[in-house]
């Protein structure tokens, strides 16, 4: 069994880390802390159980399955293909990269723009950054490596400078929580957690950490999941105190700036009282090239995938990404954000399942009745939930109104919360698994 340093672990582990730190970490939790105000506290704790345990647990079940397709295989091949696609192109093109090129925008430039140009300058903005994420997936160099290295610090540092500033210089300001912090706040916190898209991001990464483990030298099965849980569970512990400090940066200024319509102009906001037109002007530059060197690693790797399974080349698939992410960024990250919920209310139970499935395999003997009873049940009333809370409507009324099937998806519990998937998942599992038990053949 081969061993490795301390310094070789931690670089893995911060390799992770560096991989789940996107635009998403950095502006939710303080929009969280201004939206939960006084259940700040409690939000914030509920916000890292999807934001930070469930991501840990998704790179370990990956470890375990050995990748996301032969993960998602267990259900159906089908399906797998289907689920790997959508995977790829919600962390990447339809939600994860137009999300990151925008947020520096709203920090550095959005506040000195009027409003009356601001699709203008948006737009322009977003044509110079997507055309340098073009040339660089096609010519890459070191050079990105090398800014990746150093960026993640510097952000670390400059969140405890907030943080620390925060802390001695700002008068707590909190606002009173939002209606849907107010009537149930752990639901509200547990969903907002799936926009940070790491429990996504991490049935992908979890093979790049086996693969990192595996180039120093450790091939044994049981130490590479071992040292894979470990690697997931310190990156997972920075995210949280991470969270934490942002979050309560938005929780101090909470009715200082209660009308920021998200995280990024708030941080815009309050970095310009800690420091000035400076310090806002820093952290943009910052953010701007951490999301840069984000959104080209989502793009080629994408690219790279989508080339693999079909006979299109890297380069037009790059074009495509790059095409769709430019057209989608100039909606502005408001909106972004609106659109993204329904996407992520639909795929985030179907995941989560498949990780608790994954982590207990052993113990259900890879039952494909178990994992189609499970994971069929979440994406269905996922989806149905998604469509529900989206803005889609037949004659000014919500579709599934329309078509009389709300009423009954409201009286599934949680389902207000968007959790309605949770019971019914229990239930067809323990069926699947009676099933299973009596069935001489594991077949459906």
């Amino acid at each position: 069994m081969t061993k490795i340093g301390k310094k070789e672990f931690y670089v893995v582990a911060l390799m992770l880390f560096a991989m789940f730190f996107g635009a998403g970490n950095f502006i939710l939790p303080p929009k969280l802390g201004m939206d939960a105000g006084n259940n700040f506290y409690l939000a914030i704790l509920f916000f890292c159980v999807t934001g930070v345990a469930l991501p840990v647990l998704g790179v370990a079940a990956v470890a375990k399955a050995g990748t996301l397709k032969e993960l998602a295989s267990r259900v159906n091949v089908t399906f797998a293909v289907i689920f790997v696609a959508v995977i790829y192109i919600t962390i990447g093109p339809l939600v994860a990269i137009p999300r990151a090129s925008t947020m520096p925008y709203e920090i550095m430039i959005l506040p000195f723009v009027d409003n009356e140009y601001n699709v203008y300058y948006l737009a322009f903005y977003s044509f110079i950054y997507f055309a340098l994420n073009y040339y660089i997936c096609l010519n890459p160099s070191t050079m990105l490596d090398t800014l990746g290295k150093y960026l993640t610090p510097i952000l670390l540092i400059l969140i405890a400078v907030f943080f620390i500033c925060t802390l001695i210089y700002s008068e707590v300001n909190v606002s009173i929580p939002n209606q849907n912090y107010t009537t149930h706040p752990v639901a509200t916190a547990f969903v907002e957690g799936y926009q940070t898209m790491d429990a996504l991001a991490a049935l992908v990464f979890g093979i790049s950490v086996v693969g990192a483990l595996k180039s120093l030298g450790v091939t044994n099965k049981h130490q590479l999941s071992l040292l894979t849980i470990k690697a997931g569970l310190f990156s997972g512990i920075i995210l949280m105190i991470v969270y934490f400090a942002l979050g309560y940066l938005g929780y101090v200024y909470g009715n200082t700036f209660k009308d920021a319509s998200n995280g990024a102009i708030l941080l815009s906001l309050i970095s310009d009282d800690l420091f000035g037109s400076f310090g806002r002007f820093i952290l943009g530059f910052t953010a701007l090239l951490a999301c840069l060197t984000t959104t080209i690693g989502l793009i080629g790797s994408s690219a790279s995938y989508f080339s693999s399974v079909t006979k299109i080349s890297y380069k037009t698939w790059v074009i495509i990404w790059v095409v769709a992410s430019f057209i989608l960024s100039i909606q502005g990250l408001t909106q972004i954000l609106k659109v993204s919920v329904p996407i992520l209310i639909a795929i985030y139970p179907i995941a989560i399942v498949l990780i608790i499935l994954s982590l207990i395999n052993n113990l259900i003997n890879e039952s494909k009745i178990i994992y189609r009873f499970s994971v069929y049940t979440a994406a269905f009333i996922g989806i149905l939930n998604a469509i529900d809370s989206s803005i889609l409507s037949i004659n000014d009324e919500k579709i599934l109104s329309y078509l009389g099937i709300a009423k009954y998806l409201e009286m599934l519990p949680f389902y207000s919360s968007m959790l309605g998937w949770v019971i019914p998942v229990i239930v067809m599992f323990i069926l699947g698994y009676i099933i299973n038990a009596f069935s001489k053949k594991d077949d459906f």
